[in-house]
Formats: structure tokens, sequence, C-alpha cells
């Protein structure tokens, strides 16, 4: 098997190791120092202060957008939501469920986000701006300068969920202001999924966090908050995930931290290169380097999706809704290399001629 998908990501041999180990008993000196040490590299990594809390939830990315919505936000606020496709409307659907009100950017597909858009909506106080920096259904890459300048005007938290982006394109929460970033174990870590960090600024937790009485156990930050102090979680964590977090970060560390984000971005220049000469166009607006939307000119996706995992063993993601039949994204992201890059290609030329 073999996966050129975003999550789950292909993993490397190195975290299948510590995945195949016993889980370990975890109320534990031992397992405190390994997450206070995960804890510290991820910090460092996105360039995160010390002061910064941290929340480590056993939970998938959707658990972490929707408690950073209960414990951040209230019926009082007004959030202006990036809305580029499935992930950007997730935030709108939660901002409903808690009667958040809002704004939303609406983008068609395709359609890149400009300062345009701000203008149009730059006519009311906002006190959060929300976006998902990479929004992995499209993969588009959002301009972090367009949202921390709005953000700024209006003095709002800016909240960036990050799930597919971070340890994949540079990313800088002080030097850009951003005051939660979300993420996911199986995106940018590649590791196994059910575990969701949240790193909140100083200033979101002195405001609003600290104050903030939620009526929710398993997802009160302040609890989540309390307990880390000692490298602890209140509730069981996914422990083989916390595991495998702390020897993916180490190998980061060990790689240097600018030497992998250069290698996942030469992977994925080199797979965008080498589908040139395919009967498929990717979109032209800045792309995540997680992933690479292919837009077929016949409606074969599903079909080439099913030859592809069906007789090679190989998965790509699908693309749902009105896209299904045309698009498939390739992630860049995991165990792959230019090498395998080659052996896709030249099966989607193989299955692309089958299928004409």
């Amino acid at each position: 098997m073999k996966l050129f998908t975003v999550g789950p990501t292909q993993m490397r041999q190195e975290i299948l190791d510590v995945r195949h180990q016993q889980v370990p008993y975890f109320r534990t000196t031992e397992f405190s120092k390994i997450m206070l040490d995960s804890d510290r590299l991820m910090k460092k990594f996105m360039n995160a202060p010390e002061s910064y809390k941290s929340i480590y939830l056993t939970a998938s990315g959707t658990g972490a957008l929707e408690a950073t919505i209960m414990n951040c936000m209230n019926e009082n606020d007004h959030a202006l939501i990036i809305n580029g496709g499935t992930f950007g409307q997730r935030f709108v659907d939660l901002c409903k469920l808690h009667e958040i009100p809002y704004t939303e950017i609406k983008l068609d597909n395709n359609e890149e986000l400009t300062g345009e858009h701000f203008l149009k909506v730059d006519n009311d106080n906002y006190t959060f701006v929300i976006a998902n920096i990479d929004e992995t259904s499209t993969a588009q890459l959002y301009d972090i300068n367009l949202l921390k300048s709005f953000a700024k005007k209006h003095n709002a938290y800016l909240v960036i969920d990050a799930i597919s982006s971070f340890l994949i394109d540079p990313y800088d929460m002080a030097g850009n202001n951003i005051d939660v970033t979300i993420l996911s174990s199986q995106k940018g870590l590649c590791i196994a999924p059910g575990l969701s960090p949240v790193v909140i600024s100083e200033r979101l937790y002195e405001e609003r966090v600290k104050h903030n009485n939620i009526k929710n156990l398993y997802f009160d930050f302040n609890q989540y908050i309390k307990n880390f102090l000692r490298g602890q979680t209140p509730f069981t964590p996914a422990v083989g995930v916390c595991y495998e977090m702390n020897k993916a970060l180490h190998l980061i560390e060990a790689e240097g931290y600018e030497n992998y984000l250069t290698r996942i971005d030469s992977v994925a220049k080199d797979f965008r290169e080498k589908i040139k000469d395919l009967p498929i166009s990717i979109p032209e607006f800045t792309l995540s380097n997680a992933v690479t939307p292919i837009r077929f000119e016949k409606p074969i996706a599903r079909e080439v999706f099913s030859i592809l995992k069906d007789k090679y063993d190989i998965f790509v993601n699908p693309t749902g809704g009105e896209n299904e039949d045309y698009v498939l994204r390739i992630a860049h992201i995991g165990d792959t290399n230019v090498e395998d890059n080659t052996m896709l290609v030249e099966l989607l030329k193989k299955v692309i001629e089958e299928l004409a």
C-alpha cells in the first residue's frame, strides 16, 4: 500500500516502529516529560512563545475546531469566516450551531482570496477572524498577510486552522499575530489520527479562555491548561499517538526544520512539473505544498481513484461535491519522494489512456 493522501499519510518506518510498541501507562513522570518535550518542539517550529497555552485533545480536527469556538467565543462576538471549501464551511456550521454571529467570505471553485474580498465586508466590527490557512478541499493557501492585517485593523483575534499546513508550509504564529493555532496529528505531523493540539496566545487566554466557564466537561480548555503544567491531560489521551508525535518532532529537529520544509516543497514542485504533459490541469491560485488538486478533462476522477486503489494499491484523495467526477487530490507529505512521483505519474498516464 502506498498513500498519496493528506491524512492519514504514508508513515515513516521510524514512526511505525513506535506504533508497534506496547502502549505504556501514562500517569507517570516519564510520560509527562515526553509531552513537555513535544510541546517545546511544537512551539519552536511554529514560533510560539513559551507563555502560549497548549491543549492536547484526543479528538479529530473537527473536535478541536468546535472546542476552540466553545472556549474562545460567545454570542456577543462577531466572526469573519473565510469559507473557501469543505473546511471553511465547517467553521460556518459550528458558528451556526453555537449561535455565534458571523459574516462569511464565500469563495467559488478556483476563486482566489484577495484584498478585494475584505473590502466588501469591511463595514462592521469583528472580534474574530477565522480561516483554514490551507483549505484542504481545494489546496488553496491563503495569504496570511491579508488575514493578519484585517484582524489587526479590527483588533480581532486571529484563529487559524493549520491542520494541513503546519510542518508543510512556513508558519509563524507570533510573527503573524495568530491567537489560535489548531492542528491534528494525521496531517502535517504525519502520524496516526486521534490527537489534536491547540495552541492559544497569552492575550486570548488572559482575556477570554481564563474567565470562560463553558458547560462542557471534556472540552474545557482551562482543565487542559491546568493539567499540562505537569505535562498531563485531564482525561486519557491517545497515548500511543503522543509517543509517535514525540518521535516525529525529533525526526524533524534532526533533519532541520527548514530542510524538512524544503524537502516537501521540492516534492510538490516535482510532481506539478511531471504532470504538465498529462490531460489534466491545476488551479492558478497559490497552492499549499501539502497537496495538488488535479482536474481531468473528462468526468473520470472516481474511476481513476478506484483503479489506483483496486489494481495498484495506491491511494489518493477523492473530492466530494460538484467536483467529485473531475478532481483528485495528490498529497506530497509523509514518506513519499520524487521517485514515488515518477511512479504515480506513469500510472496516471496509463490509467487515463485506458479510460480514453
